[in-house]
């Protein structure tokens, strides 16, 4: 048998009772109700609703758009400072140059100071004199002695060489001894015996064939002097 709308307040169904229709979903009185019966009430938040109230002075509003503005705004900083961090932190590489956190390279050690010579110290000095064959003066020796050129006749055993400090302070002077020769030359030897130490630089000179400029260090070395090729 079936069950007739509407049902009882209990929720059940009565039987026989004729059909009614479903309320309308317009708001206003129900045309097929008694006359001047109010209809259901609207909704809430239907077209029969205004506006909503405006907000009274000093009623706060939900913030919705300005949290998000808000968080926007967060999440944009944090970028930029990660950024920043990875452009400028202390794994970047540029600049590193001008990087006052960075370790400097190391510098060269110093130079050693030049060894201090005691004073009144002298050195010892020994020398060789090679004249060589040249175009036009062709030189020999043997065992026993050299044979220069008319040219050459000034040089030979016996010949003085002198040494000085500076250019005129005279520490002594030295013969030339012959020291043995070839088909294109002869060797002389000479030295100089208690030379003082620590001038800045010193002059050997063969007379009538210049002078020589030497350190003390090279006359510690040795003196090795040509003439001629």
């Amino acid at each position: 048998m079936p069950m007739q709308y509407p049902p009882l307040s209990d929720g059940t169904y009565r039987y026989g009772d004729p059909p009614r229709p479903l309320p309308s979903p317009i708001p206003g009185p129900d045309p097929t109700g008694p006359a001047g019966a109010p209809g259901p009430p609207p909704p809430p938040g239907g077209p029969c609703d205004g506006p909503p109230p405006a907000a009274a002075p000093g009623e706060k509003r939900p913030g919705g758009t300005g949290v998000a503005a808000a968080i926007v705004g967060g999440l944009a900083l944090v970028v930029v400072v990660v950024l920043g961090l990875a452009l400028f932190g202390p794994g970047s590489e540029p600049d590193r140059g001008h990087d006052p956190g960075r370790a400097s390279d190391p510098l060269p050690p110093p130079a050693a100071p030049p060894a201090e010579r005691a004073p009144g110290a002298t050195f010892s000095v020994e020398g060789r004199f090679t004249v060589a064959t040249s175009p036009g003066e062709p030189v020999s020796g043997d065992g026993t002695g050299c044979d220069l050129p008319v040219s050459l006749s000034d040089l030979g055993e016996g010949t003085r060489i002198t040494l000085s400090e500076g250019p005129y302070d005279a520490i002594g002077s030295t013969l030339l001894a012959y020291d043995g020769g070839d088909l294109s030359s002869c060797t002389f030897t000479f030295g100089f015996e208690d030379v003082p130490s620590g001038a800045s630089f010193y002059v050997v000179e063969i007379p009538g064939r210049g002078q020589l400029t030497y350190t003390e260090d090279e006359l510690r070395a040795g003196v090795d002097i040509t003439l001629g090729r």
